[in-house]
């Protein structure tokens, strides 16, 4: 079928979306999956050719991440047939779905959880039990200003995000077995791949016995293990780790995951858009080393950058809604290799802050009731959002230059496949790189400072053409590239 052959889940643009906050079907107040069906005449609008759903299990947190049945979806949500449906809409409009999953942790409700307290239980290993006198293991570690180590009955299990999410024992052959089949289950169910929780997380030392010194060696192995059973069910599967850590770090796991987001990019974004200081074009010089890190550790790994996340403080928020300065950072990480990350309401310039509930609150779909409005939350930050209806009408709104981004990303998605290397540039307001592939450059220049910049033409620049820019007085002469004030400007091969 020709939809098949458009879906493409190891390309393109994702769209992380917290189902509790998008869309609502049946005036509940919360979310669903018919919800987003709604919707996507929008979503691909935006162009974006991937979702990334957050957590969708039954739960008993609002956010999912402690998953009590990993077999079913949140009723809140809809049905299993409302996911498949889901599923089957996407997959016809070429958009990928890939699932949120906890294989570090449960639900200290888990079935499994609540049957391994009992040490005569086979259940009993897939957690990470100690008893008082175990020597190993110090009972009183703390991580994230709580304890680690939780008492219950005569034994200790531990939780490093809570109590109530206890870690597996990833050494337990049987909860890998496990594992598995939930991944498979969930592809036959029309997922096209998975983005993995906390994936650096799950041989943390503080919850190991001390004589264990290769915890993370063991972790990039089991994700090894994981990632290869995915790809000989579903070769196209697209899976993406979340390594919080450093580059470094980021690259070894990429021994056993094909992709890992690219945390701290954004923070680095951030600073340079605020400060419009290029710092001799720092940020590209140091996406070259991210790069040959991961390269070194897995030649065809895929990034993902992202600005923020559910986690982080919105980005908007931290440029004080400045448009110009969301539109430059955005265009920063959109323009880069790999498989970029929008988090949902990102393209309307949403803001929220910690606590996390206030990051993940109710999409801005109108002020006038839009049907589909979710209400679980009230916003502490987006009373002043311009909604996605006022944004659609104006053709200089954050959503629209998204679109048009966007577009261009995947119109052109060859070029960003390219060998990336920071530009020469002396500009002190000034980033860029250039983008090699086959027979062609694509220039990236991005002027942080409030004024135009000149800049003397590159020798190599040959025939190049201004291909985008968000503003209409960026310029190009036989000599001199005119960038416009706080904007990003591509230049390339006429064909692109």
């Amino acid at each position: 079928m020709n939809e098949k052959r458009t879906l493409n889940p190891q390309s393109g643009v994702y769209y992380s979306l917290f189902t509790r906050s998008f869309a609502d079907s049946d005036g509940d107040g919360i979310g669903d999956f018919n919800g987003i069906i709604s919707k996507l005449d929008y979503l691909e609008r935006l162009g974006i050719t991937g979702i990334w759903l957050l957590p969708i299990y039954p739960s008993h947190s609002y956010h999912g991440y402690d998953v009590d049945d990993y077999y079913n979806v949140n009723p809140e949500y809809g049905t299993m047939e409302d996911f498949e449906r889901l599923c089957s809409e996407c997959a016809k409009r070429g958009i990928a779905v890939i699932l949120d999953i906890t294989f570090n942790h449960s639900s200290m409700h888990n079935p499994w959880f609540v049957q391994s307290a009992d040490a005569n239980n086979p259940k009993h290993s897939w957690y990470r039990w100690a008893s008082p006198q175990d020597e190993e293991i110090n009972l009183k570690a703390t991580t994230w200003n709580h304890k680690v180590w939780n008492e219950l009955g005569e034994n200790y299990y531990s939780g490093i995000y809570s109590h109530g999410m206890p870690d597996y024992n990833h050494d337990n052959p049987e909860l890998r077995a496990e594992f598995k089949k939930i991944m498979k289950f969930w592809l036959s169910k029309g997922a096209s791949g998975f983005r993995f929780d906390a994936a650096n997380h799950l041989y943390d030392a503080v919850k190991l016995p001390s004589s264990v010194k290769d915890g993370q060696e063991r972790a990039v192995q089991f994700w090894k293990e994981m990632a290869d059973y995915v790809l000989s069910l579903k070769p196209d599967a697209y899976m993406v780790g979340e390594v919080w850590d450093t580059a470094g770090v980021r690259a070894d796991y990429m021994r056993g995951l094909p992709s890992t987001f690219h945390f701290d990019l954004g923070t680095k974004i951030i600073f340079a858009v605020k400060n419009s200081s290029a710092s001799n074009n720092a940020l590209a010089k140091g996406l070259q080393n991210d790069y040959a890190l991961a390269a070194q550790k897995n030649p065809s790994f895929i990034d993902a950058p992202f600005m923020t996340n559910h986690d982080q403080n919105r980005f908007a928020l931290q440029f004080k809604n400045n448009v110009d300065s969301i539109k430059l950072a955005a265009s920063m990480y959109l323009f880069l290799p790999g498989i970029p990350f929008v988090y949902y309401g990102e393209e309307l310039g949403m803001n929220g802050a910690k606590p996390d509930e206030q990051i993940r609150s109710p999409f801005v779909w109108s002020k006038n009731q839009d049907g589909a409005q979710t209400k679980w939350l009230d916003s502490k930050y987006n009373a002043k959002t311009v909604p996605a209806d006022k944004q659609n009408a104006d053709k200089n709104s954050i959503l629209n230059f998204y679109r048009k981004a966007i577009k261009f990303r995947t119109k052109n998605a060859g070029a960003f496949e390219g060998k990336f290397i920071p530009n020469k540039c002396e500009n002190t307001f000034v980033i860029s790189w250039i983008i090699e592939s086959e027979g062609q450059r694509l220039y990236c220049y991005y002027n942080l400072s409030d004024k135009a910049q000149e800049l003397a033409k590159p020798d190599a620049f040959g025939e190049a053409k201004l291909l985008f820019c968000p503003k209409k007085d960026a310029k190009i002469t036989k000599e001199k590239l005119l960038l416009p004030a706080r904007a990003c400007a591509l230049f390339g091969s006429k064909g692109m």
